[in-house]
């Protein structure tokens, strides 16, 4: 209960639970609380003060929030037409014109069309394509195909057509026909991952089969020149193709998660994430170890080992000294600007960065609060991570403090950038892209949609009605940005069933564009 205010009595002054008589002010000490004057005082500045935050309260009850406030596109048109400087807001970045052309092309998303790899009474039954790979610009061709598989070992081709619109048709051109399914006669069981090297014009195909160590299949598609000196891709044209294997005698039972193709400028073909550390493949296919599987000289290399690995040490030693090497990797990226430097991330909760010029690898890492799912570098000092626990965060190499203490009470690294509204609380093989061009991060969620987020503030964006309906019941498993020949800005694509979903950027009016 709140205190009664003490009555007033005439000719006396309350104070310190006490009355006091209020005395002249000729006859009290000059500093008294209770002489006249400095009750009359006190009872103007009392007045003073009241009507002041009366006036407050009655101003706050008219201010009315703009309705920009909550539009990216337009309180960011809005703010740079008439140049005023917009502040970071409170855990989030700062608003920028980066961010604004990002939810502006999300938010003139539209549906593309579709290429199916299945017949359309089956499609309710297919579960999400685990991998797919559509070509672009950078293979230098003037048409485009999709691969993709649905029983994870065997491989599919499509050609992938489109109208002035930049819409996905069916239309035969010429003996590219994008209504028909092509079969490579690659067998590759358990199929993780296909990616594509442009320097040596391979298709990279990993197995997650374990017990078969390194299978990493390779092979060169075709490229035909037609009457008009156009070049395409040809499908189902492959005769023969390259399996590289690699069986280290310590632990038979490892695999493969995924590969990641070098840069031009690297003398490696590719770097291959496994569920016993990273493997480098360089351009004449021999392969080596990038993690050290020594164990450190202050351990006895005869240690008791777990799980069948002769040199590392057993469970004892490695609470005692820590993990020191990167071990299970699910995803890796080679710096931009400097392939000599790589990051990556697997079910530990660090963020493994190596310089390979090294002649034996030296591993530092970043304290992420999970285990890690995604990596990708996107610019020469920043790294974007995602992972389990609903964690996505972008991490700058320059500078680390390890200083924040996350919800379970471990010590991490503190990022540079959050994404609060990621969810991806148990799922490492999830659908997920970053583009660098329009600073968007694509990701599957949990409960099924596909989200777009700004690498700039890392808020979520709204997209398009097209992209907003998609759901399914599960999150699906593969997704890319890729621009099409012929095409200026890259477009989305999502793999829901057996279906390969486009979604672009189609603005509504001339402004807009």
């Amino acid at each position: 209960m709140s205190a009664r205010a003490p009555a007033e009595i005439p000719g006396y002054y309350y104070e310190k639970k006490k009355y006091f008589k209020i005395e002249k002010t000729q006859t009290a000490p000059s500093s008294a609380q209770w002489s006249s004057e400095s009750v009359k005082r006190r009872k103007i500045e009392t007045k003073i003060a009241q009507e002041a935050s009366n006036r407050a309260q009655l101003v706050k009850n008219h201010i009315k929030r703009s309705v920009l406030r909550h539009d990216i596109v337009n309180s960011g048109l809005f703010a740079r037409e008439t140049g005023h400087q917009r502040a970071a807001e409170s855990g989030r970045g700062r608003v920028e014109d980066e961010d604004v052309a990002a939810a502006m092309w999300a938010r003139e998303l539209t549906d593309k069309g579709q290429s199916a790899f299945a017949p359309s009474m089956t499609w309710n039954t297919y579960p999400h394509m685990p991998s797919i790979y559509v070509s672009g610009q950078e293979c230098g061709t003037d048409s485009a195909v999709a691969y993709a598989t649905l029983d994870e070992q065997t491989l599919m081709g499509k050609y992938l057509d489109t109208d002035e619109n930049e819409n996905l048709v069916n239309i035969p051109a010429a003996q590219r026909d994008p209504s028909r399914l092509h079969l490579e006669m690659v067998h590759c069981p358990q199929m993780s991952s296909i990616k594509y090297h442009q320097p040596s014009h391979k298709l990279l195909f990993t197995s997650r089969e374990p017990g078969h160590g390194l299978a990493l299949i390779t092979f060169s598609p075709t490229i035909a020149t037609d009457h008009k000196g156009a070049r395409h891709w040809l499908l189902a044209h492959a005769d023969s193709y390259c399996k590289l294997l690699f069986q280290p005698s310590g632990n038979p039972q490892w695999y493969v998660h995924q590969s990641t193709p070098a840069p031009a400028s690297s003398n490696l073909l590719c770097v291959v994430g496994t569920s016993n550390g990273i493997l480098r493949v360089r351009s004449d296919e021999s392969i080596g170890w990038i993690t050290t599987n020594d164990v450190p000289p202050s351990i006895d290399p005869t240690t008791k080992v777990d799980n069948g690995r002769r040199n590392r040490p057993g469970k004892r030693a490695r609470a005692r000294h820590g993990p020191w090497t990167p071990q299970e990797i699910f995803s890796q990226d080679f710096q931009i600007g400097n392939h000599n430097v790589l990051f990556a991330g697997g079910r530990q909760p660090q963020l493994w960065i190596s310089d390979l010029r090294a002649p034996t690898a030296g591993w530092s890492h970043v304290k992420h609060s999970s285990s890690i799912a995604h990596v990708r570098s996107i610019n020469p000092h920043q790294v974007i991570v995602a992972g389990l626990q609903n964690q996505m965060s972008i991490y700058d190499t320059r500078f680390f403090q390890s200083n924040k203490t996350n919800s379970h009470g471990r010590t991490i690294s503190s990022p540079l950038l959050d994404f609060p509204d990621y969810r991806n609380e148990a799922r490492y093989h999830i659908g997920w892209d970053v583009c660098n061009e329009l600073n968007l991060v694509a990701s599957a969620q949990d409960d099924g949609t596909v989200k777009l987020f700004s690498l700039k503030s890392g808020r979520i964006l709204r997209a398009g009605s097209a992209l907003e309906n998609l759901r399914a019941e599960n999150p699906v498993k593969a997704m890319m940005f890729q621009t099409l020949p012929g095409e200026k800005m890259p477009s989305l694509y999502v793999a829901r069933g057996p279906l390969l979903k486009k979604f672009g950027c189609a603005p509504i009016g001339a402004f807009d564009e």
